[in-house]
């Protein structure tokens, strides 16, 4: 009995079973995904791979809202809702707004000055008007008619203008106010009287050429126009004993002139 030569690439059969190898072709062409070990790292990388995908969507996720929150309240039961937007306050704030220029300095001190200013023209102004109302206030002596003859002071009318004077001498609490108003009177009576002021002449000098011209007691009625003088520019005032040397000058004064006699 002849026996057939044996392959020895041909795979023996016995009783046991052998596992047969791949030829080296056939490992080379499979690559690392026909054997088990090349299974394993497949499936290693596809792991890898699914957790870094999931690595940079939880990276994604913490740097904003959620999208939707899982609303189910049962096993089986899912439904998803958008998440809700985080209100923000919105920024009213605008550049386009403009302030107001601050003030140059020394505005306020300029603004006083002005101030001041106008209050003492304003004052000034109220003692002019004073004076003015208290200068109208005052009879104005007649000027003398130069063009002819001139009125003259009658003897009635002296003596109206002496009792008239006596008067205010009397009854004035004030000696000084009293004496002044008694030489007044007889200006005022002169006026009245239609005799006109040289425009040389003052009011003082005045009465004394007027009440001079009659006859009259000349010392009486100097020493009367002394008094005058006195109580207007004498810083000292005029007592009681100059009231009463006053009414005796009246006194005399009128006594001359019912006498018509000169002393």
């Amino acid at each position: 009995m002849t026996s057939t030569p044996q392959d020895p690439h041909r795979r023996r059969t016995d009783t046991r079973t052998d596992v047969a190898l791949p030829d080296r072709d056939e490992t080379d062409t499979a690559g690392t995904t026909g054997t088990p070990l090349g299974r394993w790292r497949a499936a290693l990388l596809l792991l890898l791979s699914t957790a870094g995908i999931a690595l940079v969507a939880l990276g994604a996720a913490a740097r904003r809202d959620p999208i939707g929150t899982w609303a189910g309240g049962t096993e089986g039961t899912y439904r998803w809702r958008p998440g809700r937007e985080r209100y923000q306050e919105p920024d009213w704030a605008t550049s386009d707004l403009t302030t107001a220029p601050p003030d140059p300095p020394g505005t306020g001190t300029a603004l006083l000055v002005v101030l001041i200013a106008a209050g003492v023209v304003v004052l000034l102004l109220a003692v002019w008007i004073a004076l003015r109302l208290r200068a109208l206030a005052r009879p104005r002596t007649p000027l003398a008619d130069p063009s002819g003859e001139e009125p003259e002071l009658t003897p009635g009318q002296a003596r109206t203008a002496l009792e008239t004077a006596r008067e205010h001498l009397s009854t004035l609490l004030d000696a000084q106010d009293a004496v002044i108003a008694a030489w007044l009177a007889l200006e005022r009576a002169i006026a009245e009287a239609g005799v006109r002021r040289d425009p040389a002449q003052t009011t003082l000098e005045f009465v004394l050429a007027v009440l001079g011209a009659l006859a009259l007691d000349r010392a009486a009625l100097e020493e009367l126009a002394g008094l005058y003088r006195r109580a207007l520019f004498d810083p000292q005032p005029l007592t009681e004993a100059d009231r009463d040397r006053a009414l005796t000058l009246l006194d005399r004064l009128t006594a001359a002139l019912e006498t018509g006699s000169t002393r």
